[in-house]
């Protein structure tokens, strides 16, 4: 493949080609064998500062994908890298673009993805898009979708997505004094008098005692889970402490790819899975494993994506098997632009998901 630079606003990248390894070339390509790749990067702004317990992100940057085949059948991709979950970096993304730029052949390329997990999940999921009817999966009911307070002391949001509607938020904490974010979290559900579901995201940022201390004092209240207390590594800890307390933990960072959720679920995990899809990187192997199990152990979340990465995961989480629980993408609001991340709300409607004229809108726009 060739080498070259890719601009991305005042910033050049340039990559030094992509690794090689071994996946299994997906069933749909057989007959599309030859694609026109094109991609564009974008660069989006939060209407506010925008940070976890062990990450910020000043703006949210990734790349769309645009696929296109001999019979002009549009596919639709996104990758959304979070480099700090162990994904490939936008730079090293950017890099493997540039080389598969053109017209592309996915089961000659596969091999070389491996190392790209955010980039395999783009490219697969923007094949399977092409000349599939429908385009989006069919559902009669609506689903429930829970909201994302990134300060569990903001109490204007608070007030803002209980009076739209949402039964269910996810609250980040560990960005502040333990004993004033515990604080914060009884007023929580003082302000919505118990009746909203509650999970608290620490990001793997806490040790053993900060775990020990949120845990102990959780019980008789919302909370849903508690996710990620400590970081990736640390799973036989957090083990011990499932097993001590009631409010269930629940894995993310230690369950990006679906490697790592295949071995969490063989080993008997006893809380709850997170799950990204636009992190996790082969679409069809992550849809297959999904559907084994018991899907209430099933968190769907976002990946801070625009509309493709985001219907593209959402598509997923329907397909994989019953929902049980609330899909985690109440997150468009966080950004100052409108129309890039899909309008879901409280719910995730019927005619939710965007047309295709809707995604080809968005991809001139970037």
């Amino acid at each position: 493949m060739r080498h070259r630079e890719t601009e991305l606003g005042n910033q050049v990248f340039c990559g030094d080609g992509m690794k090689k390894g071994g996946v299994i070339a997906n069933r749909w390509i057989e007959s599309q064998p030859m694609v026109e790749f094109e991609f564009k990067a974008y660069r989006r702004t939060f209407a506010d500062p925008y940070s976890t317990a062990t990450d910020s992100l000043p703006k949210r940057a990734g790349i769309l994908i645009r696929l296109r085949d001999k019979d002009g059948q549009i596919g639709f991709g996104e990758i959304a890298p979070i480099e700090s979950f162990g994904s490939e970096s936008l730079v090293s993304a950017l890099a493997a673009c540039s080389q598969l730029e053109g017209k592309i052949e996915y089961d000659k390329v596969s091999n070389e993805l491996i190392d790209y997990p955010c980039l395999q999940f783009g490219l697969e999921t923007a094949l399977a898009m092409m000349g599939r009817d429908p385009l989006w999966p069919e559902f009669s009911d609506p689903k429930e979708v829970s909201g994302l307070l990134p300060d569990i002391g903001d109490r204007g949001r608070i007030e803002k997505l209980a009076g739209e509607g949402y039964s269910c938020l996810k609250l980040k904490i560990g960005k502040k004094d333990f004993a004033l974010e515990r604080r914060a979290l009884e007023e929580v559900v003082e302000l919505t008098e118990g009746s909203i579901r509650l999970r608290l995201d620490a990001n793997g940022g806490f040790d053993l005692k900060l775990t020990r201390a949120w845990l102990e004092g959780l019980e008789g209240l919302p909370v849903e889970f508690l996710e990620q207390p400590m970081s990736k590594g640390e799973e036989a800890t957090m083990l011990k402490l499932a097993n001590d307390y009631p409010t269930p933990i629940a894995l993310d960072e230690s369950v990006v790819r679906v490697d790592d959720l295949k071995r969490w679920k063989d080993e008997h995990w006893p809380g709850l899975f997170v799950v990204k899809p636009s992190l996790a990187g082969s679409y069809e192997s992550l849809v297959a494993e999904l559907k084994t199990g018991d899907t209430s152990s099933i968190v769907f979340s976002s990946s801070l994506e625009t509309k493709i990465g985001t219907s593209h995961s959402l598509a997923i989480a329907l397909e994989s098997g019953p929902l049980k629980r609330a899909l985690g993408f109440g997150v468009g609001d966080l950004f100052a632009d409108e129309g890039i991340s899909p309008d879901l709300g409280p719910y995730l409607n019927p005619n939710g998901f965007p047309a295709l004229e809707e995604l080809e809108e968005l991809w001139s726009r970037i």
